[in-house]
């Protein structure tokens, strides 16, 4: 893009954004209309206000944006012209490719943290924040094995949701991925463990303002996403205060021995196919034997298991005790 292109372009790209009202989203599309309807007259000189129902000082603020240009004025009339018709009709198209999903891409699944147990509350805050008209980030931290990371692959379940291991993240990977996917839910698991500045940009700036733009040698690019940002974090203290400051914080605690047996229940019969007796079984062999509360731990023993049976269990609990 020229520079007057990417002016008008960003200009607004910034408008339609903080347009809470839809005022100027309704003006830019006459405008767009209006000029796609004249343009191609041989005499097209422009349009004054009451061809695209916007008052003077609406107009204007266009002009201070770079958006539109003054070509006439005298005491009984003010012409105007779109600046860069192409970098407008795409900003336009941009902003409304990236507004709320369709209903049916925000569709909450009936059962969603079914399988876990307690943090009753939480779960609602989670559900207020899906079912908000605008979003409002989360970030679960706390003890490891206390149902963060649960709670996560449960909202992996949302359509056009995308979980991404912090640890795994590749330098601006985080960029690729929202341009790319454009996901309405972005669920980051190990949060803490993100520390490349452009991922980190990245993330400020689509919770901030819904707004991705990179800048790379001969390449600019520019997107909206209305996405909704679910994060986990073992530990907080190493992330940026102006990260966690955009962020709601639910704390989690350790899960009691009773709590954790439940969740191991609802998980290895509801997504395992583990009958409820044997996933009670698993369940005390990970606490007990192996000292574990990592529900992550009960689902690897039930998927090694060649046969639903007890002595499987046994065999494969005794092989790992032996590995600590």
């Amino acid at each position: 893009m020229s520079t007057l292109s990417q002016t008008v372009y960003d200009s607004t790209l910034a408008l339609l954004t903080k347009d809470t009202e839809g005022n100027y989203e309704r003006l830019l599309q006459e405008i767009i209309s209006w000029e796609e309807t004249h343009r191609r007259r041989n005499k097209y000189d422009g349009f004054e206000w009451h061809h695209v129902h916007g008052d003077a000082r609406t107009l204007n603020s266009l002009v201070t944006r770079q958006i539109l240009d003054v070509v006439f004025k005298s005491n009984k009339a003010c012409i105007y012209k779109v600046t860069n018709r192409r970098a407008l009709k795409k900003a336009f198209k941009d902003y409304k490719g990236s507004l709320l999903p369709d209903k049916e891409q925000r569709e909450i699944p009936k059962d969603l943290f079914n399988i876990i147990v307690g943090h009753e509350e939480k779960k609602n805050i989670i559900l207020r924040s899906i079912k908000a008209k605008k979003p409002v980030p989360i970030l679960l931290w706390g003890t490891p094995s206390s149902a963060k990371t649960l709670m996560l692959e449960e909202l992996a379940r949302l359509p056009n949701s995308k979980l991404v291991l912090g640890s795994s993240l590749t330098k601006a990977g985080l960029y690729e991925l929202l341009f790319n996917d454009r996901p309405t839910y972005l669920l980051l698991d190990e949060l803490d463990k993100i520390d490349d500045t452009q991922n980190l940009a990245a993330l400020l700036s689509l919770m901030e303002r819904g707004l991705i733009t990179e800048t790379k040698y001969k390449r600019y690019r520019n997107i909206r996403l209305k996405c909704w940002v679910f994060a986990s974090a073992n530990e907080i203290k190493h992330i940026p205060r102006e990260l966690m400051s955009r962020f709601l914080k639910l704390r989690f605690f350790d899960y009691t021995d009773d709590e954790f047996a439940d969740v191991v229940v609802n998980v290895l019969r509801d997504r395992e196919g583990i009958n409820e007796r044997l996933a009670i079984y698993i369940s005390q062999k990970v606490l007990r034997e192996l000292k574990s509360k990592d529900v992550r731990d009960s689902v690897k023993i039930a998927r090694l298991l060649k046969k639903k049976t007890k002595r499987e269990v046994d065999y494969i609990v005794n092989i790992l005790k032996k590995q600590k």
